[in-house]
């Protein structure tokens, strides 16, 4: 016959391998996720990075997508992805805060901190609806961005912009947080 204390030694490991099978399952979302985007758009992959959102060490980028993630109070998986583009006058970046998080029969991901989506399983169809969103951000980033802000601040964009903002991408050096 096994003591309390056993019992509880017994649900704690079984609480931890709950906990890293859960993890496991979304760093593994995450990677399809980012890698899905990369192959959509032809993104060089070399042009992808990992930034923390938070946590430890916000901010410090990484080449791993499970260093860069942490899972926050809200119950949510919060990483970013910074995308950079490279033209011969310049470079940019724009740092996308991705949130998500796997339920029983489902993933909610959440863009721009309020566009949410929901997907059974991580496919190149499911997520593709994800992808285009996130490229037609950035497209509408780029090509409105100026008119918007001297219009009305830059209200109508996913991806904001300021003033500081367009003179980086102007000089070449930009890089949105």
């Amino acid at each position: 016959m096994t003591s309390r204390y056993q019992d509880l030694c017994e649900s704690l490991e079984t609480a931890r391998s709950r906990f890293a099978a859960y993890r496991s399952e979304c760093v593994l979302f995450a990677a399809t996720l980012s890698r899905g985007l990369v192959d959509h758009a032809s993104w060089p992959r070399e042009l992808i990075s990992y930034e923390p959102l938070g946590g430890a060490t916000p901010g410090e980028p990484t080449e791993k997508i499970e260093d860069a993630m942490h899972l926050d109070e809200d119950g949510f998986w919060h990483v970013g992805l910074r995308l950079a583009l490279e033209v011969p006058k310049g470079r940019d970046s724009i740092l996308l805060r991705v949130r998500f998080k796997k339920l029983e029969t489902r993933y909610i991901i959440s863009l721009f901190g309020f566009e949410d989506f929901e997907v059974a399983a991580p496919t190149p169809e499911a997520l593709e609806p994800i992808y285009e969103s996130v490229l037609n951000a950035l497209k509408r980033h780029y090509e409105y961005g100026l008119r918007l802000f001297l219009e009305n601040g830059g209200r109508g964009l996913k991806i904001q912009v300021s003033a500081q903002r367009l003179h980086e991408m102007a000089k070449g050096a930009g890089g949105a947080a």
